[in-house]
């Protein structure tokens, strides 16, 4: 029974993962104090087994942000924390003049989250998003932080 429930988890994973871009800018500056406190600088990242993020461009002034992430073990509560970024003199801050640039989804008792949120965006501006998970199996925090393509 618990090889085909992994199997399931697995299949899942792999289902949901396909329709989002990955991106492989995994460096960036940490501007967001939020992020930052929950470990960017000393990711441990033992109990994400795996993670999927991408982010759309829907118009001018719309944009998509999805993250997924599969643990290792059962967590007992996890985190998964969007900040979205905007270019700014050839780098990254946490993007300014508009009303929502975060977004934060807790589940308790989970082997995986999934969040997504759509932002109101500035026609012109070059976005990505940064993305924190965090989760706590037998009492130990770990910490992954990864980043999409800018869009």
């Amino acid at each position: 029974m618990k090889k085909r429930l992994m199997i399931l988890v697995m299949a899942v994973a792999l289902v949901l993962s396909l329709p989002m871009a990955v991106s492989a800018a995994e460096l960036g500056t940490a501007t967001d104090p939020v992020a930052t406190a929950v470990g960017e600088a000393g990711d441990n990242t033992r109990s994400v087994a795996s993670s999927s993020i991408g982010a759309t461009r829907n118009s001018a002034t719309s944009g998509t942000v999805e993250a997924y992430a599969l643990f290792s073990g059962t967590a007992s509560k996890a985190v998964c924390q969007i900040f979205l970024q905007e270019s700014y003199n050839g780098s990254w801050r946490t993007a300014t003049g508009l009303t929502t640039t975060s977004y934060s989804k807790t589940v308790y008792n989970a082997n995986s989250i999934t969040a997504g949120k759509t932002f109101t965006l500035k026609s012109g501006k070059v976005y990505r998003a940064k993305i924190v998970f965090a989760d706590t199996i037998g009492g130990t925090t770990y910490t992954k932080t990864r980043y999409t393509g800018s869009f």
